[in-house]
Formats: C-alpha cells, sequence, structure tokens
C-alpha cells in the first residue's frame, strides 16, 4: 500500500509552492526574511566534509550522471570550488550579497550526494564516519540529503528559477524512483517540468538572461544543457506515462526543437553526433539514439491504451512495429543491440558504455512489449511479439545485473522492466498453454532468473518484495499448470473463445461455443501501474530460497490452495480474471 503521509510529505517537499520571496540579487535585497532566512543556513550546513563530498561526487560522475548525462561534471566542480570558498562570515553578512548560482547550488549538491550513496561501496570508512545511528544505512543517509535539498527547493521559491534548480528537481525525481517510491517520483518529475517550461526548456529558447552577468559562452553552455535537460525531461514523461497509465505533460518535435540552436555546429554536435561511428560516443548520444529508434513512439502507445484495443487500431500497431524494426537498422555500430562494436567499450571515457547498451536494448524493446501489450488477449501477431519483447527485456537485465555490485542491488530501478515483462510473459503462457512451444523454454528461463534478481532487491525494498510476491504467484500457477494436462486443456477452451474477429489473418476468430469467461472482457496487466496505483499483492507468498536459484521443488513445497490476488483492482482486470481462472 502506498504511504498517503509520505506523498503529502513530496508534494510539500517540491510542489511548486511560491510563498518564499526571492527577490534580485542585483538589487542587493535580501532573498530571504526571518525564518526562511534561518532555515537555509541550518540546512546548508548539513552537508559533509569536503573530503567526503568529492568521494562521493566522484562516484556520481564515475556511476550515475551518464544515466541522464543531466550534469557537465567540469562546470559542476568549478561551481563545487566557488561553493567551497563561500565563507562563514559571508554566510551570515546576508544573502542579497550572494549570487543566485552559489545560492542555488547546495540544492544541486544535495541531491548529487544522495544519488551517490545509492551506489557508493559500502566499505568506505569515511562516508561511513557519517552515519549517525547503529543501523543507519548508505540509503537512509541519501534519502535525508535528498529531503533536505528538496526542502531548500522550496526556500528558492519561483522568483528566479534557474537550470540548476531544475536539474535538482529532476535528480530528487531519480533518487525517488531509485528508491521505489515511484507516485512520489511521478509528482516530483512534474514539479521539476513546471520549472522547466517556466524558464522556456521547452521552447529551446531558455530565458538566460537573468543574471547581466553572463557572458555569450555562458549562455551557450546555458542552452546546450537545457536542450539536454528537456529531451530527457520529456522521454521520462513519455516513458512514466505508459509504465504508470499518467497524463503526459511535455510534448518535443526533435528537428524543430533541434533548430531552436542556432549555430549549426553546436545543433549538429548535440543532436546528430549520435549517428557517428568514428568518435567516441557520449552518454547523450545513446539517449537520442534510443529516442530517434523508439521512445518517440511512447506518446502513440499512451493514445493507443487510452482509446481501449480496437481493432481498427491495429494498422497503427503495425505501422509502428515496422518503423522501429526499421530505425534499428540505422544504429550506429557501436550500440547495435545485437554483436555490437565493442571497439570503444575499452576507453575510459566510455567505460559507461556495455552497461548502457543493455539499458539502451531494455528500453527499446519495453517500447515493443507496450506497444502489442492492450493486443495480447486476442491477436496472435502481438502475443508474439510481446513474448519476444519480454523476454529480450529480461535477458538484457540479467546482464545488466551482472554486471553490477552487490551493494548495488538495493537500487530498485531494475524492477520497472523486469516486472511489466514477467508479469506479460506469464499472463501470455498461463492464457495460452498450447501456444508458442519454441519459446517455452526461453519464457520458463527468464522468469525463473527474473523472480531471483526481484528477491535479492526484495530483500532491501518493500515493493520490489510485493512485486517478488506477485510474480511468485504467477509462476506457481504456471508450473502447476505445466503439470497438469487438464487445466491446460480448460485454459485452451477459454483461448479459443474470444468473440473478436477482425480482418486479419492472425486475428484469433471465434471457435466452437462460447465460454463463460471471454478474453475481450479483460483487461491487459499493466504491471507497474497495478503495482503501485491498484496495490496488487499477493495473497500467498511462498519462501524462496533465492540463494540456492529457484526449482520446482522450492516453489511447491510450502504452496497452499490460496494464490489468490489482492488489490483494488476491478472484475474486468487481469488480475481478477486470474482468481477466477481454473477455480
Amino acid at each position: 500500500m502506498h504511504n498517503s503521509g509520505s506523498l503529502l510529505r513530496t508534494t510539500e517537499l517540491y510542489s511548486g509552492q511560491e510563498s518564499s520571496y526571492v527577490g534580485s540579487p542585483a538589487a542587493n535585497q535580501p532573498l530571504f526574511q526571518g525564518d526562511a532566512n534561518r532555515k537555509y543556513k541550518e540546512l546548508v550546513r548539513q552537508l559533509p566534509s569536503r573530503v567526503c563530498i568529492d568521494a562521493l561526487v566522484q562516484t556520481f560522475f564515475s556511476n550515475i550522471n551518464w544515466q541522464y548525462d543531466l550534469l557537465e561534471e567540469a562546470f559542476f566542480k568549478e561551481q563545487l570550488a566557488t561553493w567551497g570558498k563561500l565563507s562563514y562570515s559571508d554566510l551570515q553578512e546576508g544573502f542579497g550579497r550572494l549570487e543566485l548560482g552559489i545560492l542555488v547550488f547546495p540544492a544541486l549538491l544535495f541531491q548529487v550526494l544522495a544519488q551517490a550513496l545509492l551506489f557508493h561501496p559500502p566499505d568506505d570508512e569515511k562516508i561511513k564516519s557519517l552515519m549517525t545511528m547503529a543501523d543507519m544505512t548508505f540509503q537512509d543517509l541519501g534519502s535525508e540529503y535528498s529531503d533536505i535539498g528538496a526542502e531548500l527547493l522550496i526556500l528558492l521559491g519561483k522568483k528566479n528559477i534557474t537550470i540548476d534548480l531544475v536539474q535538482a528537481g529532476l535528480l530528487r525525481a531519480s533518487f525517488l524512483k531509485s528508491s521505489g517510491t515511484v507516485v512520489e517520483a511521478w509528482h516530483a518529475l512534474g514539479a521539476a517540468i513546471r520549472d522547466a517550461q517556466e524558464i522556456g526548456l521547452h521552447t529551446g529558447r531558455i530565458i538566460s538572461d537573468q543574471s547581466p552577468g553572463y557572458t555569450k559562452d555562458e549562455k551557450q553552455r546555458i542552452s546546450l544543457v537545457g536542450h539536454k535537460v528537456w529531451v530527457v525531461l520529456h522521454i521520462w514523461d513519455i516513458h512514466m506515462a505508459v509504465v504508470l497509465g499518467r497524463p503526459i505533460m511535455t510534448d518535443l518535435q526533435i528537428d524543430r526543437f533541434a533548430n531552436t540552436i542556432q549555430d549549426e555546429g553546436d545543433r549538429q554536435e548535440l543532436f546528430s553526433h549520435w549517428q557517428n561511428e568514428v568518435d567516441h560516443p557520449r552518454p547523450f548520444d545513446i539517449i537520442l539514439a534510443g529516442y530517434n529508434v523508439a521512445y518517440r513512439y511512447f506518446k502513440d502507445i499512451h493514445q493507443i491504451e487510452n482509446n481501449g484495443a480496437h481493432t481498427q487500431d491495429y494498422s497503427v500497431v503495425e505501422h509502428i512495429h515496422s518503423a522501429i524494426k526499421k530505425n534499428l537498422e540505422s544504429l550506429p555500430s557501436w550500440c547495435r543491440l545485437d554483436n555490437p562494436d565493442t571497439k570503444f567499450d575499452r576507453l575510459h571515457a566510455c567505460q559507461w558504455l556495455p552497461v548502457a547498451r543493455e539499458g539502451l536494448s531494455s528500453l527499446i524493446n519495453l517500447v515493443l512489449l507496450t506497444l502489442h501489450r492492450p493486443f495480447i488477449f486476442f491477436v496472435a501477431n502481438s502475443r508474439t511479439e510481446a513474448l519476444k519483447a519480454g523476454i529480450s527485456i529480461l535477458r538484457a537485465q540479467e546482464r545488466l545485473f551482472e554486471q553490477s555490485e552487490p551493494h548495488q542491488h538495493k537500487v530498485f530501478n531494475p524492477v520497472y522492466a523486469s516486472f511489466d515483462a514477467i508479469v506479460l510473459i506469464a499472463a501470455l503462457c498461463l492464457v495460452f498453454p498450447n501456444h508458442h512451444y519454441e519459446l517455452r523454454a526461453d519464457c520458463i528461463d527468464v522468469i525463473e532468473k527474473g523472480m531471483r534478481r526481484l528477491g535479492i532487491i526484495g530483500q532491501f525494498n518493500s515493493m520490489a518484495s510485493s512485486a517478488h510476491g506477485v510474480v511468485c504467484s504467477l509462476y506457481h500457477r504456471l508450473r502447476h499448470q505445466l503439470g497438469n494436462p487438464e487445466i491446460i486443456e480448460d485454459a485452451t477452451a477459454v483461448s479459443s473463445n474470444s468473440k473478436w474477429t477482425t480482418p486479419n489473418s492472425d486475428m484469433d476468430t471465434s471457435n466452437g461455443a462460447q465460454s463463460e469467461i471471454t478474453l475481450d472482457t479483460i483487461l491487459p496487466p499493466r504491471p507497474t501501474h497495478d503495482l503501485f496505483f491498484d496495490h496488487v499483492s499477493s495473497a500467498q507468498v511462498p519462501f524462496v530460497d533465492i540463494s540456492d536459484g529457484i526449482t520446482m521443488d522450492s516453489l511447491t513445497a510450502s504452496i497452499t490452495d490460496n494464490w489468490d490476488f489482492e488489490g483494488a483492482f476491478s472484475d474486468s482486470s487481469f488480475w481478477s480474471f486470474m482468481n477466477d481462472f481454473n477455480h
């Protein structure tokens, strides 16, 4: 279940309130008055020592920043050095004497430190010294730092929004997402999007003249960073909209947006470099590669799902599927999904590339999975494509997990793609047990390995544990079904009696007497949405010894007859259908 108090606190911590007064530094007026002034100083004094900051900043830029390419390392370290020169007496004299960039920087710094603590090696004695309680973890400290950064965002208010504030807001959303607080992350993302729109990031013409001290080069740098930030915000927005079933808040016409960069050289360097086969790739290149190949279609998929699965829409599905397959051929060799050229992987500047390539594969296949998801119960081709995409997702997630350090297994991020893929694969194997025999062994293999990963993450995260329980229940049903021919016959009777008929040759047609349960009324599962908004869970979660792997015997040893799912789902949901299935 969601913690409503946590959601309220998140909204309070970063909800776009404008109650705090932020004036103009140029006017030499105090930016804070009374309690807000005191509160700001109290919060920034909670920054750790410079030695600890340097260690965590290094972790952030080595292991995290490449994922979204939000910050420029050299410029951030310049800001950090400037902040480090700020004396205690400077802070006491009043904020009217400080530049806005200096005031905003701690809000961004706290979010950077919070992210780093999720990935930092746990045996670092310097960082251990920051733990104030016996059972405190790095993730606990990261949560505190992220909350402090969010409080600073509120104190800074909305009078003088800078790109640093937008970056801090997006990193806040990223921390919440990595912690498994998905609803709160979506709200934080919305706040960051509103801030970005306030300063014109969506137009490509960022309002960068708030400070008359900006040079031409500084304005150019801010503009290019702003373009990258808006692309990332948009991808996050459309991705979360499809996965969570939320409205889309942003829009992006990539070619038109790129053309807002007036200098042709800068424009080509930022938006066309991803197609380069000669120069080494950069993190933003792989983001753009994914967007141009597949992510751009999330918006169309969102519209299809909102409209409901109608046969007249299936031509759109086929068109998008063909477009993605064709676009895959345009990927440069260094990020091909199959047999990539690994010549850049050995470069220090590209140490992130092997992991990023697996993330690219996972997310492109998630686009394909969600494209076909609305039609899986009555279009045979969509079932096949969804299964293939799901298997590819879970293979990529398996490789990602193998490349990560054990202390990073506490991070929630692998749950998103894995949970959606496992549930879709298990659902199709359960409802259509006599189909796709050629994929059955792969389906069982990726489900079992995916369950093991969810079990590991679930030891540290309650929502991951809930996801693990759900897939365990589906797996029980699947293994029980595979060992019971009568159940397979019952399932076949259901799957072959849908009332859907279409002009397409690969659509399932009505065959024989109408079953009491027909698939045309059943909504396909939207697993992550159902987990966080419908609170789906398993009524019976048997113990699974993940250290020894998963076997048929270990899963059936403690099973009970109650495999039902619980939650606030409708009678037409997949979960309700599963509760009635074979009863």
